[in-house]
């Protein structure tokens, strides 16, 4: 049924002026305007107003409304469909209108768009001069988050964005965003009613207005992870364990993550595993090292956590060795781990091991540890894939690690907490005294079978004595008997040794009395030695029983 207007018309003399130079009195396709008592009417062939309907004059229609009378610039409403007459009275087409919706004058205004039939555009999604607006029932431009309800478009109201595809983010002119960034809450946030638990999010729009989700690897350039809400990921991402999955940050405690924050990231190490930056960044890193909190730590203010070295792979991997288990021998690590311990120099005066090196501040902890060829140099990693650096010994067994027995260890080097590279050859190291000390790795595995790659030598190496790869000196005498473990790769051959060395560590080989101010200290005189192993065990008067 045809309805009134909704507000009669007020004609003023310019409105008029206007008018008449667009209609005339004549007989046009539907009805004759007249201008009768300063206001145009339309008439039909019996000389009758049209009411509350079109009529025509040079091909464009105008609006009557009671007793024919024309109306302006309003709403009008005509066999349910709605249309806005301007100030001339005339049906706009393809064009905005800037006002209060139909049925409330008291209402923000509003913007809608009059299609080429006049009619207003409702549940609609029109492409206009190449820019994508959408419509609700009312006929509103919809502004931020739109998704499609059934057969309607109206403001987004599920997080979901993954299962609804059709959501997209419009512009405060209500052009569809595509191919950019927006920052907002997630689309069930009432705007107009925050809560303090809501927080902003970045979410990227496609180029097709779709917002992203999962693994988009050329946005500007760069590669980012979003969720299945499509809240662009930070910090510590991991890729889904399934194929119906979705990416997640594992470093905040969020009581909706399934316990997914609060794990190592050795939890991980069958799942890709990325680092994303700060919130403010998020684009994926790739091909270098980065120094960072673990995904146990980052996010929280505390200035007394360890940042940790992590390399990261070209393909933006962040390298977690393959699983170990830790209450198992070493035959489930990979085939380059070992069982590790990490220690710190403390003395270089104490005659035995446990006065030289000290797990410190490290607590005894055991861990496996990964061998990994970074750029032709070789790293070891932790469980949780942070570079190891500094003193760290390493058993073939877990067993014998947590019995830290220095007999069947082999003492690394790696350098300093921002370097890492496994070192070999001579190396001066300072105790936490201030003094210096000087040590000593084997480039490689020696024919003598008391040489192993990389690690700390024991026993005899161009004529010194090391222990664990510290030399080894008098210090108090002139000549002191040392008494160390040579570990060897033939087992039989593993043993105690003693030296006889000087206070620069040189091995004396002679049997003979050892003096000093014509005091003989040590009485080798019937010793036997062992090419560069020293004396044979006990062969010297006054060694050490073992």
């Amino acid at each position: 049924m045809r309805k009134q207007t909704k507000i009669a018309a007020v004609v003023s003399a310019a409105a008029l002026l206007a008018l008449g130079a667009s209609i005339t009195s004549f007989a046009a396709s539907r009805g004759t305007w007249m201008l009768v008592d300063g206001e145009w009417y339309c008439y039909d062939s019996s000389g009758d107003p049209y009411e509350n309907t079109f009529c025509l004059s040079n091909g464009k229609e105008y609006y009557v409304g009671d007793d024919g009378m024309l109306v302006r610039s309003q709403w009008v409403e005509d066999d349910g469909d709605y249309y806005f007459v301007n100030s001339a009275g005339q049906k706009i087409t393809n064009d905005w209108r800037l006002t209060t919706p139909y049925d409330d004058e008291d209402a923000e205004e509003q913007w809608f768009y009059f299609q080429s039939t006049g009619k207003r555009a409702e549940d609609k999604k029109l492409t206009i001069k190449g820019k994508t607006y959408f419509f609700n029932t009312d006929g509103e431009m919809l502004t931020g988050w739109v998704q499609a309800n059934g057969d309607s478009w109206d403001e987004a109201s599920s997080d979901d964005v993954k299962s609804n595809t059709n959501t997209y983010y419009c512009g405060e002119d209500g052009a569809r965003l595509e191919s950019t960034w927006v920052y907002d809450y997630a689309p069930s946030v009432d705007t107009d009613d925050v809560g303090s638990e809501d927080e902003e999010h970045w979410y990227y729009l496609k180029s097709s207005g779709k917002v992203a989700t999962g693994k988009q690897s050329n946005v500007k350039g760069q590669t980012y992870f979003f969720d299945n809400e499509g809240k662009m990921l930070s910090g510590w991402v991991a890729a889904p364990t399934s194929s119906d999955g979705e990416y997640i940050q594992i470093w905040e405690d969020d009581e909706d993550t399934d316990g997914h924050f609060d794990t190592a990231l050795s939890a991980y190490n069958d799942t890709d595993v990325y680092f994303c930056g700060e919130a403010d960044d998020g684009h994926m890193k790739k091909d270098k090292w980065i120094k960072i909190w673990s995904n146990e730590e980052y996010g929280e203010d505390d200035d007394d956590n360890d940042e940790y070295w992590y390399y990261i792979n070209s393909s933006g991997k962040v390298y977690i060795p393959d699983e170990v288990d830790s209450t198992a021998s070493n035959s489930n690590a990979s085939a380059k781990a070992k069982w590790a311990v990490r220690y710190s120099f403390e003395d270089g005066e104490g005659e035995a091991f446990s006065d030289r090196f000290d797990t410190d501040s490290y607590g005894d902890t055991v861990f496996a540890a990964t061998e990994k060829k970074v750029n032709s140099k070789t790293y070891y990693f932790d469980q949780d894939g942070r570079m190891l650096s500094a003193l760290v010994m390493m058993w073939d067994s877990e067993a014998e690690a947590k019995e830290q027995d220095p007999e069947t260890g082999k003492m690394y080097y790696f350098g300093g907490w921002d370097d890492g590279q496994r070192k070999d050859g001579s190396v001066s190291m300072t105790d936490d005294n201030g003094e210096s000390y000087r040590f000593y790795f084997a480039t490689d595995d020696d024919a003598s079978e008391n040489y192993f790659n990389a690690a700390g030598v024991n026993g005899a190496r161009n004529g010194k004595l090391y222990e664990h790869g510290l030399i080894i000196t008098a210090t108090d005498d002139k000549y002191e008997l040392k008494t160390v473990y040579v570990q060897c790769t033939d087992s039989s051959k593993s043993d105690y040794y003693s030296y006889i060395v000087n206070k620069s560590g040189s091995i004396q080989s002679s049997a003979k009395e050892y003096e000093e101010d014509d005091d003989v200290l040590i009485d080798a005189s019937n010793a036997t030695f062992s090419d560069e192993r020293g004396a044979l065990r006990n062969s010297v008067k006054g060694a050490v029983e073992y």
